[in-house]
């Protein structure tokens, strides 16, 4: 499930490493990526201080003890949030933009990297797969990102084939998300950066 928007006062983990941030945006941004927690996590039934709850696993993943495992991406203007209660999940999204692939590129593999070379905005679902599935593990960096083998919609990555699900969140936007196991359908929100709920269809995916 994925909503889109903003707006939550700062879980005490959270205080220091929002205050620690470069910019507005990127507080803006954590900011969002944590309402738009709290919004699933009240629908699914916890309560509205559940996300208070938040701490960092000893590798730095965000997690709530007694609440379903999630993970938040963001990228330019989206903002995205996913909630699991039955699988380890990693989410990613990016926007999709004409940039020199030459240095990222090299985190791929050979036959990636000439597809990149044919079709350049392939680039970024190769990259979601590969961030969604570290995330996922609970440790993420490059040397890991690199050592991923990507096989259709599966991901191999410490010796353990990690599902991945294409998401069709925007045209302008890859995204990625990977779980430990097969999931079912990923059922979708959006809400409005001002924080109303689209009133549109829901839709469903069972890649």
């Amino acid at each position: 499930m994925f909503i889109r928007g903003h707006g939550i006062s700062d879980p005490p983990a959270y205080r220091e490493r929002i205050e620690r941030m470069a910019n507005d945006g990127a507080r803006r941004r954590t900011r969002a990526g944590l309402w738009l927690l709290q919004q699933l996590l009240a629908a699914a039934g916890y309560s509205g201080n559940t996300v208070e709850r938040i701490g960092f696993s000893a590798s730095g993943q965000p997690q709530i003890a007694g609440a379903p495992a999630f993970s938040i991406s963001h990228s330019d203007r989206l903002v995205a949030c996913a909630l699991c209660d039955n699988a380890r999940i990693g989410l990613d999204v990016e926007y999709r933009r004409l940039r020199d692939m030459t240095r990222m590129a090299r985190l791929l593999d050979p036959a990636e990297r000439q597809h990149v070379e044919r079709t350049p905005m392939a680039f970024f679902d190769y990259w979601c797969a590969r961030e969604a599935t570290v995330k996922a593990s609970g440790r993420v960096g490059l040397k890991r990102i690199r050592a991923i083998d990507l096989e259709g919609n599966t991901a191999r990555l410490d010796d353990h084939p990690w599902c991945l699900n294409a998401i069709d969140l925007s045209s302008d936007y890859a995204a990625c998300l990977a779980s430990d196991r097969p999931i079912g359908p990923v059922e979708f929100r959006e809400f409005s950066v001002a924080g109303s709920e689209n009133t549109g269809p829901q839709k469903s995916s069972d890649r």
